[in-house]
């Protein structure tokens, strides 16, 4: 395989593992790196789990999916965006990384053009070079205010442009697509014939003032869209390693081939388990996000007090991306030295796209009283080289 420059060391997981060697010495590691939900799965997913295993849900299931779960996500689909799925539009993947994979693998051909919002997931890059290593990546930044920029994005498409892959509500920034963004992106899609890849993994954590739009609402581009989600986020389920992909029939057909040959199947008990998340209401979400918006809140409010951050508050998820230019420093530098003097693990800005350098990704999926900590630290940080 050729592993284009692209294909490197996540520095989301080589920061984590920094932080968890210090911790091992014995150091205080406030770990604001990952994105790891600190709520417990839901008890009745455990449950239905732990009942399918000893019910002998141990052995092979259909590739494309255990049936039942495909017809859940498909009924849900067609509640949420008003569409015509079936569970042959389908296919439940180990994780939604292995959908978006799957997806860009069976799309992209040599030389394909590809558009990506920048920032954008980490992975994304490498997904894309893994999938066709020939594929020309597009950036479209967004603004200072983490807003699409119209004209930025228009020249971005082309004859050439064969797909845009696009995370709303999006990591790192937390910002949701508005209505009218969503639309301009399918309306450029249809005029270029190109696919749409929706990464909407943090749909169920948008705060109370705003709307995730998503691409399934808009059928008119069924034929060459893709939507990958799953239960990591919305469930804290991360460790479970169970996404799916809706769309294009054709589309995934052809993931089910790749699948076939690399995963046989998604496990079994665990599809059958998830199949609970469609059978109960989900009460754990509202105070899931009220939880949220109050860490938000907080850390906003001491964010902006420190002179050497400025920062756009979030609308959904639970990171805050955050502009350190005023220490004069790259995103790395910052990360390390904060890593060194405070033991506050956080994510290089550069790791989002190349012209984040000036920014750090902190999380806020950790006690109150963890994040409580790290203000504190915050507050008494200078950097000096």
């Amino acid at each position: 395989m050729r592993f284009e420059k692209e294909v490197g060391e996540s520095l989301t997981y080589k920061f984590a593992q920094a932080a968890g060697e210090m911790r091992a010495q014995g150091k205080e590691i406030i770990s604001l790196g990952l994105g790891e939900p600190d709520f417990k799965t839901p008890e009745y997913v455990v449950e239905a789990t732990t009942k399918a295993l000893h019910d002998g849900f141990t052995h092979y299931s259909a590739t494309q999916g255990w049936p039942d779960l495909r017809k859940l996500i498909a009924a849900d689909c067609n509640r949420n965006y008003n569409a015509d799925y079936s569970m042959n539009d389908v296919i439940v993947t180990p994780g939604i990384k292995a959908a978006v994979y799957f997806s860009l693998a069976v799309i992209l051909e040599p030389n394909d053009e590809i558009i990506l919002i920048s920032p954008y997931y980490v992975s994304y890059p490498a997904m894309v070079k893994l999938a066709e290593p020939t594929a020309k990546i597009v950036n479209v930044t967004l603004d200072k205010n983490f807003r699409l920029d119209t004209e930025k994005l228009k020249a971005a498409f082309n004859s050439n442009t064969k797909a845009i892959l696009i995370n709303t509500p999006n990591n790192p920034t937390g910002m949701v697509l508005s209505q009218e963004e969503v639309e301009l992106i399918v309306a450029l899609a249809s005029e270029y014939n190109a696919y749409v890849i929706a990464d909407e993994v943090y749909e169920k954590l948008v705060y109370s003032k705003y709307k995730h739009t998503s691409f399934g609402k808009y059928q008119q581009i069924k034929d060459r869209l893709v939507i990958c989600n799953g239960y990591s986020k919305s469930h804290a389920m991360t460790g479970w390693r169970l996404g799916y992909a809706i769309g294009a029939h054709d589309i995934i057909a052809k993931m089910n081939k790749l699948q076939q040959h690399i995963n046989t199947n998604t496990c079994t008990f665990i599809q059958v388990g998830a199949c609970s998340i469609y059978q109960n209401e989900p009460a754990h979400i509202p105070p899931y996000v009220q939880e949220l918006e109050k860490r938000i809140a907080f850390f906003d409010d001491r964010l902006n007090k420190l002179d050497y951050i400025t920062a756009v508050k979030p609308q959904a998820g639970f990171f805050y991306f955050v502009d350190i230019s005023q220490t004069g420093v790259d995103s790395n530098t910052f990360c390390a030295d904060l890593l060194k003097k405070t033991g506050i693990a956080s994510t290089p800005g550069i790791a989002f796209g190349p012209e984040w350098d000036s920014y750090v990704r902190f999380s806020i999926a950790v006690p109150m009283t963890t994040l409580e900590r790290a203000a504190e630290l915050l507050k008494g940080y200078r950097f000096e080289s």
